[in-house]
């Protein structure tokens, strides 16, 4: 019995990735990092905001405490969040 390989083309050679340096690269992760942090504070100012409109139209007393309450504890939250991130990221 005989078998028959084909040859297959070689690949050309692949490039290696520029070599980046550690201060590049922390500096990239800390523009990456702000760039998190600005995204997460937005997010937080946007639930912040929905949840406090939501407690001026609704017309039961507790859901407006209640969505009341939860905005502000959100707003508390994330603003530690955010100050404890900005801080690493100095």
């Amino acid at each position: 019995m005989t078998t028959t390989t084909t040859a297959r083309p070689a690949k050309p050679a692949e490039k290696a990735p520029p070599v980046v340096h550690a201060a590049k690269r922390r500096e990239i992760g800390r523009e990456i990092g702000a760039l998190a942090v600005n995204v997460y504070e937005r997010g937080i100012a946007d639930i912040v905001a929905f949840e406090k409109d939501a407690a001026k139209i609704t017309p039961y007393p507790w859901a407006k405490n209640a969505l009341t309450m939860s905005a502000g504890l959100i707003e508390d939250v994330g603003a530690a969040y955010v100050r404890t991130a900005r801080q690493i990221l100095r």
